[in-house]
């Protein structure tokens, strides 16, 4: 039987996304969830620290991912506190970076714009009902700045942590991977999403992950086990929120 405590409730500040990899969904699931916050009363605060492969308009560099967020939290706060970090190069953040003449540290560059989560009494758009959302750039492992990975976001601001994955053949091994890094480290996972199912899926990833969380988390009594979630190609933008406030069951201190 494995050691992990039973999923509880989060009484947070809010989660960070993380994945496994770029390009599998973790602005969709940020977009999702921020909506379903704001349904449910909750003031849904976003960050997305650093964005690359930023577009030019207006002789501004725009993140798409960051403008997406910034929408569905109810543009409560200028895109450019969402996302102030932008680069043109789509290649992971320090490379974009360097790219631009630039470097980035986690403490000189990043830790300023956490300072609201780590800090309340500095939040600006303060609420007694609100949720952070803090979506990383690029995969969990893949470097953030010039010292640290995208990992550290969650190490930083201790909060949990959606995991969010393809849901495709072959993505277990990396997936099994991340979940134990992530433990290792000391970080909650509380959700897992597998995005975008194919419609025909042979392989039973959630049956399969179901069956190996508790083994793989046996080893780490301080973690719990997350939720799973599966997300179809196509799904509902509000569904997937309503699932994903179910699923890792939030709980805002009143």
């Amino acid at each position: 039987m494995s050691n992990a405590a039973t999923r509880p409730g989060f009484d947070h500040r809010g989660v960070v996304i993380l994945a496994t990899d770029t390009e599998v969904g973790k602005t969709f699931i940020g977009c999702a969830l921020a909506q379903a916050l704001r349904h449910a009363g909750i003031v849904a605060k976003v960050r997305k620290p650093v964005e690359t492969g930023c577009a030019s308009e207006d002789g501004q560099l725009v993140p798409a991912d960051g403008r997406l967020l910034w929408a569905a939290a109810g543009k409560i706060e200028p895109l450019d506190t969402v996302c102030p970090l932008r680069f043109s190069l789509p290649v992971a953040a320090p490379q974009a970076a360097k790219h631009a003449g630039n470097s980035l540290m986690f403490d000189r560059d990043i830790e300023p714009i956490l300072q609201p989560v780590t800090h309340p009494a500095n939040d600006n758009v303060a609420s007694a009902k609100s949720f952070w959302i803090i979506e990383s750039a690029g995969g969990a492992l893949s470097p953030l700045t010039d010292d640290h990975l995208n990992v550290q976001l969650a190490l930083f601001t201790k909060l949990p942590v959606i995991l969010v994955a393809p849901d495709r053949l072959g993505t277990l091994s990396t997936l099994f991977a991340h979940i134990e890094s992530l433990a290792q480290r000391g970080i909650t996972i509380a959700a897992i999403a597998l995005n975008q199912r194919p419609k025909q899926q042979h392989a039973d990833n959630i049956g399969a992950l179901n069956i190996w969380l508790p083994r793989l988390l046996s080893a780490y009594p301080h973690s719990p086990l997350p939720a799973v979630l599966s997300i179809a190609q196509g799904a509902d933008q509000h569904a997937v929120g309503v699932q994903l406030l179910n699923a890792i069951n939030i709980q805002i201190k009143p």
